[in-house]
């Protein structure tokens, strides 16, 4: 320990303050380091620097302390599609922006931000090149000569579009929409797997074709989209529906309503309106001669159902039913009185044969034949009958 005099330790206390004073701001007059620098969050550069206003370039951004959490704007308009490939580099996919010219690339992430002026330059394009255009599209079905627009539940359907574009170096993008499951091709064309869970059937399901078309002006790739193009398809349950209707006719017929209203489901068109008008006569002829026992009246529904169309249904005995689209029938009990018998009781049993179309994507009655047998009890007379 040095023995100081008293004016010795003034001036030795005055040089330390001195010291002290020069050395305090890069160490705080202690011993302890000096604190690291923190990294800063920094956008440096973009790659391709220019774009299509139409939006949709892919680029890739570097700088500095990228997170997770970064998202990208250009023009003022989020990026999509951010991939963070370290902290230094990600990539993006620019949006679209009304305005040409150069823009701010920002980046951002954990509450900061930083940005790269000007750094981005969006190029409109000219307007020479029109749109693709969608005119039409069309469906083929499983089943041979099914009408385009009609489907049956769970069919897979084939979508065929027509698309015109007067660019031959511009390439397509087609997407299609909706209902059921799409498997497309490269051309527009898509297999589509209807739903199976329509009801009520029928019920129209739209499918939409929407188009994208990419092109270059210069060294800039430009994008456009077709005006998107809704096919309505009727989606059908054709067995119940044909069933439906067929019940209803043979239950109407027994109860003997109006003639109109037993044949409201018939199609007056049909094989040349020939089935309607032959079964007008049967249903005038059944009220002139019979009166039919309502309760004892008994149906039942049997397979095979057939869905062909512009085809022929054949009855038991080979009569044929035809220019139809599809094949039903019917087990069926009747009893009743009949007039030109002196009101003998007959029961009837035997399968009426009843034939549908569609017409305008709607099912439709054509034809009913029956075959069976008839019994008068009380006359002790059994024969076999057809009508």
């Amino acid at each position: 320990m040095l023995n100081l005099s008293p004016q010795q330790s003034r001036i030795r206390a005055a040089i330390l303050t001195a010291v002290c004073a020069s050395m305090l701001a890069a160490a705080n007059c202690s011993n302890s380091p000096t604190a690291p620098t923190a990294p800063a969050l920094k956008v440096t550069s973009i790659s391709p620097a220019m774009g299509s206003t139409t939006g949709g370039t892919a680029v890739t951004v570097t700088g500095s302390e990228f997170g997770t959490d970064t998202t990208v704007t250009v023009a003022g308009v989020p990026a999509t599609k951010v991939t963070l490939q370290g902290t230094t580099s990600l990539t993006a996919t620019i949006g679209a922006t009304p305005t040409a010219g150069a823009s701010d690339v920002v980046v951002s992430s954990a509450g900061k931000s930083a940005t790269l002026a000007r750094g981005f330059t969006f190029f409109a394009p000219t307007g020479n090149n029109l749109p693709p255009t969608i005119s039409s599209v069309r469906s083929v079905g499983p089943r041979a000569n099914q009408p385009s627009g009609f489907a049956n539940i769970g069919d897979s359907m084939t979508l065929i579009p027509s698309v015109s574009n007067a660019e031959s170096g511009a390439t397509l993008a087609y997407e299609w929409t909706g209902e059921g499951t799409f498997t497309p091709t490269t051309d527009g064309t898509t297999s589509w797997r209807v739903p199976d869970g329509v009801s009520p059937a029928p019920k129209a399901i739209t499918a939409t074709l929407g188009i994208i078309e990419t092109f270059a002006e210069g060294a800039v790739t430009h994008m456009q989209m077709a005006v998107p193009f809704g096919f309505v398809m009727q989606v059908h349950d054709s067995k119940k529906e044909v069933l439906d209707m067929g019940e209803d006719f043979l239950t109407r017929f027994t109860q003997q309503l109006p003639v109109d209203t037993v044949l409201h489901n018939f199609s007056p068109t049909c094989d040349r309106g020939d089935g309607r008008s032959g079964e007008a006569f049967d249903v005038e002829k059944n009220q002139r001669e019979v009166i039919e026992d309502v309760a004892a009246f008994r149906i039942s529904r049997r397979e095979p159902f057939i869905l062909n169309f512009r085809s022929t249904c054949f009855t038991s005995d080979g009569r044929p039913q035809n220019n139809v689209d599809a094949c039903s029938s019917f087990g069926v009990h009747w009893e009743g009185q009949d007039k030109t018998r002196g009101n003998a009781r007959f029961v009837v049993n035997g399968i009426d044969y009843v034939s549908a179309v569609v017409e305008n994507n709607q099912w439709r009655l054509c034809h009913s034949s029956f075959v069976g047998t008839e019994n008068f009890p009380t006359l002790g007379i059994t024969r076999s009958i057809a009508w």
